[in-house]
């Protein structure tokens, strides 16, 4: 299984974010508290700093659909290459560009 392989971190995720990564990840999960946009926040601070992912990693943004369509994130070195719906959550994938 995956269970050896992951690593979940609780932390204020902006400010862990915002630091120099001790590692890389091949997968970043993104998942706040709905209607707030924070999905957007979180996304940008690894966009700025992409030595949180892996060459070939991803980020995976879990947000509701009406999110999705009032948004649009200023990134610059991720882009989508997914986006997936299931009733009310929608989860979008980004990668390096």
């Amino acid at each position: 299984g995956v269970e050896p392989q992951t690593e979940v971190r609780r932390a204020d995720a902006f400010a862990f974010l915002g630091t120099i990564p001790d590692r890389k990840f091949e997968y970043i999960y993104i998942a706040p508290p709905q209607y707030k946009e924070m999905w957007i926040k979180a996304l940008q601070l690894v966009d700025n700093n992409m030595d949180w992912l892996t060459e070939d990693g991803s980020c995976i943004v879990q947000i509701a659909p009406r999110e999705y369509r009032t948004a649009s994130p200023t990134i610059n070195n991720l882009e989508e290459f997914d986006k997936r719906q299931y009733g009310n959550t929608l989860f979008v994938f980004y990668s390096r560009k």
